[in-house]
């Protein structure tokens, strides 16, 4: 009889230990994620790309750009909401469609980029393929809107792992050395100027660990070992002018715009040679020595 009251009150603590750990797996399943930084912008480029697809690209673009954003068009650079109210309504039942898949954002939380793939279609064309890039800042009522935004043709759809990804820094700034760096600014324009020398030879040394280079008609190019291999394939700049620049409160990313110029061989033998012109925009990300590296390359060509 001892034996079987024994047995009971094993049977009722193992039932009563099965009782709260399932209560805790389900409190578990229901906690929500914490939203950082990186996701809040992230989402915000999501519910921007849905904006998009209910009221077209036009009217989004006007929406979530911030008012000091900057745009390319017609070889000039200006405000970007001017330039998009200019273009024509996008024709009945054309789409864009975007999501984000890899990014960072500084440890200040109010600046960073975002970037994936994108497919414009038109009823009765094919698909055409881009793999976008933008930059976001927080605005002074707390949400994130868009201050540069460069895309760029791709041949096929650009593969991304799944879900987003953050963009790996494990050695941080932190801002806890003596600063005696240069500002972005200067780190841009010394990176122009090695690249009057050559491209793979101005990037070398300069690049992230999970560096992209996006350029028109390329698949992206990811980490250094590629873009230096793809880069030397290329000729130098002719040109390369910072004309902007601006970094995080924390100083850890940053971003910079500026025009360049190539001089190309003849497209067939005995052809003139071409001319390329247009502008660049870098994401920059700075290391824990101070240094600044270049994090996301775009070539946008006029």
């Amino acid at each position: 009889m001892r034996r079987i009251f024994i047995l009971l009150l094993v049977a009722c603590a193992a039932a009563a230990g099965t009782t709260r750990t399932g209560n805790a797996i389900a409190d578990a399943a229901q906690t929500p994620a914490v939203e950082t930084p990186l996701t809040q912008m992230a989402d915000t480029e999501r519910a921007f790309a849905a904006r998009a697809a209910e009221v077209g690209w036009k009217q989004a673009f006007l929406e979530y750009f911030a008012p000091d954003a900057v745009g390319f068009e017609a070889g000039a650079a200006g405000l970007a909401r001017d330039q998009v109210a200019a273009q024509p309504d996008p024709p009945k039942g054309h789409s864009l469609v975007w999501e984000p898949r890899y990014g960072d954002i500084a440890g200040s939380g109010e600046l960073g980029y975002l970037t994936g793939p994108s497919t414009s279609q038109s009823p009765g064309r094919a698909a055409r393929h881009q793999v976008y890039a933008s930059v976001w800042k927080k605005q002074r009522d707390g949400n994130y809107k868009v201050v540069l935004d460069v895309g760029v043709g791709t041949p096929r759809a650009a593969a991304f792992a799944p879900g987003l990804v953050r963009a790996p820094n494990p050695n941080r700034f932190s801002g806890d050395y003596d600063d005696r760096t240069p500002p972005l600014a200067a780190a841009d324009g010394v990176l122009n100027a090695a690249l009057r020398l050559g491209q793979a030879g101005g990037y070398r040394g300069r690049l992230a660990a999970e560096a992209r280079l996006h350029r028109p008609g390329v698949m992206p190019l990811v980490g250094p070992t590629r873009i230096q291999t793809w880069l030397a394939t290329q000729p130098a700049l002719t040109l390369g002018d910072t004309r902007y620049s601006e970094s995080a409160r924390s100083g850890d990313l940053g971003y910079t715009w500026g025009t360049y110029q190539i001089v190309r061989g003849p497209a067939r033998a005995g052809g003139p040679r071409r001319v390329e012109e247009g502008f660049y925009a870098r994401v920059w990300t700075r290391e824990r020595t101070g240094q600044w590296q270049v994090a996301l390359d775009v070539l946008q060509p006029q």
